[in-house]
């Protein structure tokens, strides 16, 4: 339901491995947190933070630092079977895993009072993990809404099923959020954008090599099995069918590397230019029906889409509509439903496209459904338990000083007029810092949870965010309200809001540790809080102002000279093959490459900074400014099974794991003067083809 309109940080796909904790009984309410590790004494040497049993040595390092870093870890390491990847996020994000398991065994056991976050949680919890009562069940809990579905006799019902299903975040053929107006953000306003394809993305739909032919035969089959488990048996037919008109919505819908062009979405529309690009969808009545009314204007992200939409959906039979619609339904609910169902999605989604070889446990999706609908609920508890202050302090200076530095790197561009920098340095000072605590907390007053009715306490949940939202239409915009809960492994850019956030699930070692040298902490974190900044001057960031709107604030001369060296990167990355075949799209990834490079040159620069005029000590046999480039690659230590690395080199912004190391040490010479390399190496690039943009 909710667009995450803001970047997210390096490296980070979720799941993960750490030991069991057994933290002490905790009411719901937040109290300062216990103090974290304590800093060494003066004249200490710190460790140097970096697991050298990961490494490979066999392996020369301005030939493939990725594998100089990891390789003794990719030697050792499979991919856990109820897992499509592994890696650094993965680990951290079990570790928070088991944490918070914790929190909800202890919650569903305790006698909560109603209303209060541990009662919410606990009974949530209690709810999911009732196997006999679903399986009881089987498909009783969607009886209502299937009825509904099955009443429909025209085009005008279904167009009332997709607000309903608005309301319920169930996908259908466009996808909508409230957020600020990026053309005045002093005020929100409602965004509609492109969805309703099951598989990846578009090129699944699109393509014929082989294995998207596959992908295509098997999820006409999932349909036909969801919707047989459901009642729903008709030979065939309807996988055959919505395999059909999604591939239509397919070659409507915009590429991924065009959906993040700020300048290309913002389309602000009235009524009756919605009514004018879309005739034939009654605009008026499906704003209504999703409790829009009341707005004169909306912002159609994917006009073209809407366009070929409009005609699509009016020359769909009603019965494929239907179906369309139970299925998406069922497909949605069925890790809520009885084992079948659980089985039916897992061996598609899981095993077929990313070749997962078991499912998760059940308390694992109970807990990732808990983070995702009472998060704030659970994250004031894992700020209690699990987040030193001494952390949070510990970060907020290092972004000051990745903030000084980015200033003075403004400062010293050769190729940036005063005048655009007088800009960029106002951008700069402008933006806010959370790390771990939100601004503003999510409630839940007038919740109803209950402990034996898992799919209605989803329905619920869903509604009651979705009111939430719609709310915020006649409301100012929410200043540092977490878009994702503080307990998730990651950080973000926020560029409406201005916003650079750090959440506390990602605080932790190895990206952050307070006993460990800064070389470690300015690589590894560093980098990390100078790629968030950096995304406020990436290729889209820079199309924004100091107040989240956008605005042209370059000089012509300016932007050209921008785009020349962007381009050259684009360039490199296009050359990347991860697969046999498949090469990462460079115009995708470049906001994230851009914001890769220019965070890890601006941590560099803090690091040094930092020594204050001294010498880095040796540690482990590295200087410091080995250290520092060591901890960022294995801050990106990870792997992922072919069938997730195809869909992410498709669909994700990020470039793989080894080529956000390998792909951005070799255009920074600092990392040449760090490890001697020199013409003839495998990462050498000529100075005049190295990529320096901040």
């Amino acid at each position: 339901m909710k667009r995450l309109l803001f970047i997210t940080a390096p490296a980070i796909l979720l799941i993960g491995c750490g030991q069991p904790e057994s933290p002490a009984a905790s009411g719901s309410a937040v109290t300062p947190a216990p103090p974290g590790p304590s800093a060494p004494d003066a004249g200490h040497v710190r460790s140097s933070g970096l697991d050298l049993q990961n490494m490979d040595t066999s392996v020369r390092p301005q030939d493939d630092f990725f594998r100089y870093v990891n390789g003794g870890w990719l030697a050792d390491t499979e991919i856990p079977p109820d897992r499509s990847g592994w890696g650094v996020g993965y680990e951290l994000h079990e570790r928070n895993e088991k944490r918070l398991r914790s929190v909800l065994q202890e919650a569903a056991a305790s006698e909560a009072a109603p209303g209060t976050d541990l009662q919410l949680i606990g009974d949530f919890y209690a709810s999911y993990m009732d196997t006999e009562r679903a399986n009881a069940l089987g498909i009783e809990p969607l009886a209502g809404e299937l009825a509904a579905i099955d009443a429909a006799t025209s085009h005008a019902d279904i167009l009332q099923l997709f607000a309903r299903f608005a309301r319920l975040n169930i996908e259908h053929p466009f996808k909508f959020t409230i957020s600020r107006d990026f053309g005045d953000t002093s005020r929100n306003v409602g965004y509609i954008w492109q969805g309703g394809l099951s598989l990846p993305d578009r090129d699944y739909y699109l393509k014929d090599d082989s294995t998207f032919v596959e992908a295509r035969t098997a999820y006409a089959g999932y349909v036909d099995t969801m919707l047989s488990l459901a009642g729903y048996d008709d030979d065939g037919a309807a996988g055959r069918a919505l395999l059909g008109l999604e591939t239509q919505l397919a070659e409507v819908s915009w590429p991924a590397e065009k959906l993040g062009d700020y300048t290309a979405i913002y389309n602000l529309m009235d009524r009756d230019d919605m009514a004018e690009m879309a005739p034939a969808f009654d605009w008026d009545a499906y704003l209504d029906a999703a409790g829009l009314g009341g707005q004169e204007q909306v912002v159609m992200e994917t006009p073209s889409f809407f366009k070929g939409f409009g005609e699509i959906f009016s020359a769909t039979d009603i019965e494929v509509l239907k179906s369309y619609l139970r299925f998406k339904l069922v497909d949605h609910f069925g890790y809520k439903l009885s084992d079948p169902f659980m089985q039916a999605r897992f061996g598609f989604y899981g095993q077929q496209l990313r070749g997962q070889q078991e499912p998760l446990e059940r308390w694992q999706y109970a807990l990732a459904n808990a983070n995702s609908l009472l998060g704030d609920a659970l994250g004031k508890i894992y700020l209690e338990r699990y987040f030193p202050l001494e952390a949070k302090a510990r970060t907020e200076e290092m972004v000051v000083s990745l903030k000084a530095v980015m200033a003075e790197s403004i400062d010293d561009l050769e190729w940036m007029s005063d005048a655009t920098k007088l800009e960029a340095k106002k951008k700069l000072e402008a933006l806010r810092v959370y790390v771990g605590y939100p601004g503003q907390w999510k409630e839940y007053d007038g919740l109803e949870i209950r402990p034996d009715d898992l799919v209605g306490n989803m329905m619920r949940l869903e509604r009651y965010d979705y009111e939430r939202l719609i709310t915020q239409l006649s409301e100012p915009p929410i200043d540092g309200e977490f878009a994702i809960p503080t307990q998730s492994v990651n950080a973000y850019y926020s560029p409406d809001a201005g916003e650079l956030v750090f959440l506390a699930g990602y605080l932790q070692p190895p990206m952050f540790d307070m006993t460990a040298d800064d070389a470690m902490n300015y690589g590894a974190l560093g980098s990390t809080i100078g790629h968030e900044i950096s995304h406020a001057f990436d290729e889209e960031g820079r199309t924004i102002d100091e107040k989240g709107e956008l605005r042209d604030w370059w000089t012509e001369a300016d932007a050209a000279k921008f785009e020349a060296r962007a381009q050259l990167l684009v360039d490199q990355f296009n050359q990347y093959e991860p697969l046999p075949g498949l090469f990462i799209n460079g115009e995708l990834t470049l906001g994230e490459n851009i914001a890769d490079l220019a965070g890890l040159a601006i941590a560099y620069r803090a690091y040094m900074r930092s020594l204050g005029g001294q010498e880095a000590p040796v540690i482990d046999g590295y200087t410091g400014e080995q250290r520092f480039f060591i901890a960022n690659a294995a801050s990106s230590r990870g792997i992922r099974r072919p069938g997730l690395l195809r869909e992410l080199v498709l669909s994700d912004p990020h470039s793989p794991d080894e080529f956000r190391v390998n792909g951005i040490v070799n255009n920074l010479p600092e990392f040449y003067a760090a490890f001697d390399v020199k013409e003839g190496d495998a990462l050498y690039l000529p100075e005049d083809e190295r990529v320096h943009i901040w």
